[in-house]
């Protein structure tokens, strides 16, 4: 009993991972309707960005979090404006798109490989697997010790929350992004510069995954592979959520993730003793279970209301 709330913490802070990777590839889907397989490298950019702070700089990792948005961001934002913006306007096909950001995911992914091992020649320090988990502060809480983490994350959500409520709702700029998702014509029309505004959803989305990649590491070691490895679990999060709400990505992260930790937990406990190596299905077995039988996410769902007497 007395490791519960230390498992609720972990899935509380996987959870808020999760929720920062899985917005950012909702926002590239609704943009070009494409699943963009190279999302979860804009996610290993802000995990080297700020380890390299790090060890070069001295850097605490929470400080280098609007580097990692900015560098991230900017990778998302040169992928769209060099490949998937030509190829959508040439008419590619979705399946030609998916193909194509499956070969940008192997491009980064090795491109991180080829600098982590510069970075440890240069540095004499473990570029391929390392994490930052000393570096982090804890606050103790009656018997309980929680991790910065946790309250550096939950902040972050909360603040990610309430600007894209504003953003989408209440400015120019984000009710025009708004316009060029549900009908992308009629917003040129209107003189909305579409592609700009893909662009900046296309950045929104790196920055979050590479604020996401910062925090990444003082939970678990990673590897230039952390990305991809996380990607299949975006997808499932997004899908059960609803593919092109972006509240839905919350919702579907949150429970992916108390899920995946979780069930994980009680199965490898007493009476059932199984091996924890089945956590990494969970997601998946929840992803199956929604193309079955609630392909739209959970968000589709319309409870009937009842009706007054």
């Amino acid at each position: 009993m007395a490791m519960i709330p230390n498992i609720l913490l972990d899935a509380l802070i996987f959870s808020n991972l999760l929720a920062l990777m899985a917005v950012g590839l909702t926002l590239t889907y609704i943009t070009l309707k494409v699943p963009n397989f190279s999302h979860g490298d804009f996610v290993t950019f802000g995990v080297y960005v700020s380890y390299s702070l790090y060890v070069f700089m001295k850097v605490n990792p929470y400080f280098s979090l609007p580097v990692a948005f900015l560098i991230s961001g900017l990778v998302a934002v040169l992928m769209y404006f060099l490949v998937f913006l030509p190829l959508s306007k040439r008419g590619t096909s979705i399946v030609g798109l998916m193909i194509a950001s499956i070969a940008v995911e192997i491009i980064l992914r090795c491109s991180i490989h080829i600098y982590s091992s510069i970075c440890e020649k240069i540095s004499k320090k473990s570029f391929h697997v390392f994490s930052t988990v000393r570096t982090d502060f804890f606050v103790d809480l009656g018997t309980i010790r929680v991790p910065g983490i946790f309250f550096v994350s939950f902040i972050l959500i909360i603040l990610l929350l309430v600007f894209l409520h504003l953003f989408l709702t209440k400015t120019k700029t984000g009710i025009s992004m708004r316009a060029c998702v549900e009908n992308p014509h009629l917003a040129r029309v209107f003189g909305v510069n579409v592609e700009r505004m893909y662009a900046l959803a296309w950045f929104l989305a790196g920055g979050l995954a590479g604020i996401a990649g910062t925090l990444l590491p003082y939970r678990i070691p990673c590897d230039p592979e952390i990305g991809w490895l996380f990607c299949l679990k975006i997808f499932a999060a997004t899908i059960l959520g609803g593919f092109t709400n972006i509240y839905g990505a919350f919702l579907g992260s949150y429970l992916i993730g108390m899920a995946e930790t979780l069930v994980s937990y009680y199965l490898a406990a007493p009476p059932f003793n199984i091996s924890p190596a089945f956590r990494p299905a969970i997601p998946f077995v929840i992803l199956i279970l929604t193309l079955l039988f609630i392909p739209k996410g959970l968000t589709s769902l319309r409870i009937p209301r009842r009706e007054m007497e």
